[in-house]
């Protein structure tokens, strides 16, 4: 059928105000005193009768007087002045633990929301890959958890008990579904609440080397057929060896093809398979077989091969699949080197599906400042926030990932290079086995890409299919229902 994936053919301290309290003004012709006059001889005075009824009136009046006096002393003693040092100290800091994106990047960003919000400080802290995902999860689930912390999406069920979904006055369910991709809203919406907010996206393009392509006069492929028409033509061998020497397209294996979890998950996604419940159409001439058919003997691709990336940076291959952020591991590598992105190829007569994968900002159940921790994260899914943040590792490192507010990415697609990704994500899709999310090895994302990765290898050495697909099935099933995102398959009756 024209939908399915076709096999290719064989190769041949506080500080004093600066302003004190306004004085009041002088009072106008004040009253002059009287000239001195010498004092009078003392008289002395006739004694008369004392009168002690009138003693008692004035006492009183006296003592209450000297109570009133007490307590305004004492009241105007106890008020201090404001000062700038004072403000800030009683400023609510709220603890950000981040990934990749360095304190210089996120200072424009950060400095904006403080500047508009001056009662709460951010205090970012840029956080190791190395076990972060496990260091994460200890600190959440004791006393010690940041107030705002990124994750990746596929972590979200691993997390999600312990995170703390937007109040009402923060971001919205609505908000996130009007400025961001449908991909974003289907990954951090959970029974209509928000549970995190990416700040940009990625996904997979064509790296192409223009100038093998312009030689062999081809151009940049649209479906899978013409991309293996791309792989056939464009590999050469060595006359003598038959060894490869350079490759037509890096696709095939799970040993030296970097991004083969999201390659083959898009295949799934494209064919219109629900990766929940993998089925026999993988079999047959479908996902499995095409994808590695291309590294079968006397094929594209071999184990010999470098990795695909670094294969590609020093033209020993003339396309691969990847995400946009190995530009700069490309462009260290090989500066002169000629190269061009081109969106994903796509099965004929069907939508078109792409692939995106996102890190979200989230907060912590735990968190003693929630409302303050969710109006950075608010601000954080705003469109000026993702736009300086874009400007800024463009300064910074002259790249940077494509915002996820689709009002900002739009003006990120200008560039050429992000202009193969961007349109494409408004009918991307994900699932949990994005490549390189640094999660444990018993994490949801690992065990899935195991079990995926055994079913592309026994693909390869041409075992059943059936049985393939039956242990994969299995194998997912297993493992997402462990955390409810499937119910368990029913045991087979007579076990």
């Amino acid at each position: 059928m024209a939908n399915e994936f076709p096999l290719p053919s064989p190769f041949p301290g506080t500080q004093m105000p600066t302003d004190s309290g306004t004085l009041p003004p002088p009072e106008e012709n004040p009253a002059v005193p009287p000239a001195y006059q010498p004092p009078q001889p003392a008289v002395a005075p006739q004694i008369k009768g004392f009168h002690f009824k009138f003693i008692v009136p004035v006492a009183i009046g006296l003592a209450v007087i000297g109570v009133i006096i007490f307590v305004v002393s004492r009241f105007l003693a106890g008020i201090k002045p404001t000062s700038k040092s004072t403000d800030k100290a009683q400023a609510i800091t709220i603890n950000y633990w981040g990934l990749w994106e360095t304190s210089a990047i996120m200072k424009p960003v950060i400095d904006a929301f403080e500047a508009a919000n001056p009662g709460i400080k951010v205090n970012y802290q840029l956080q190791s890959q190395q076990d972060y995902q496990d260091r994460l999860q200890t600190a959440i689930a004791g006393t010690t958890a940041p107030d705002v912390a990124r994750i990746h999406s596929t972590w979200l069920p691993l997390f999600i008990k312990n995170l703390l979904p937007a109040p009402a006055n923060t971001v919205s369910a609505t908000e996130i579904q009007t400025n961001f991709y449908p991909v974003v809203g289907n990954t951090v919406l959970v029974n209509g609440q928000v549970f995190g907010v990416p700040m940009n996206l990625d996904g997979l393009v064509l790296f192409i080397n223009t100038n093998i392509l312009r030689q062999a006069n081809l151009s940049a492929p649209t479906n899978w057929v013409e991309l293996s028409t791309i792989a056939k033509t464009l590999t050469l061998r060595d006359q003598v060896t038959g060894k490869i020497t350079r490759a037509g397209v890096a696709l095939g294996n799970t040993v030296n093809i970097r991004f083969w979890p999201d390659i083959v998950t898009l295949m799934i996604l494209q064919r219109g398979l629900n990766p929940l419940q993998p089925d026999d159409r993988l079999i047959g001439t479908d996902v499995l077989p095409f994808y590695a058919s291309f590294a079968l003997p006397g094929q594209y691709w071999d184990e010999t091969m470098p990795d695909s990336v670094v294969a590609f940076a020093n033209e020993k291959v003339a396309v691969i699949i990847a995400p946009l952020w190995v530009v700069p591991e490309i462009s260290a590598i090989n500066p002169a080197l000629i190269w061009q992105t081109a969106p994903i190829p796509q099965l004929p007569d069907v939508e078109p599906v792409n692939w995106a994968t996102m890190w979200t900002e989230i907060v912590p159940k735990n968190t003693p400042h929630p409302q303050e921790a969710w109006k950075f994260v608010s601000y954080l899914a705003s469109a000026k926030a993702q736009q300086l943040l874009f400007e800024s590792a463009i300064k910074e490192r002259n790249l940077a990932q494509i915002p996820a507010n689709k009002a900002v990415a739009q003006i990120a697609s200008q560039n050429p290079v992000n202009a193969a990704l961007v349109p494409g994500l408004a009918n991307a899709k994900t699932f949990y086995t994005a490549t390189l999310t640094h999660d444990n090895e018993t994490a949801l994302n690992s065990r899935l890409i195991k079990y995926l990765e055994d079913a592309v290898n026994s693909t390869i050495k041409r075992q059943d299919p059936v049985k393939i697909v039956e242990t994969l099935n299995l194998g997912f099933n297993q493992v997402l229902s462990q955390y409810r995102l499937v119910n368990p398959l029913p045991t087979p009756t007579g076990q």
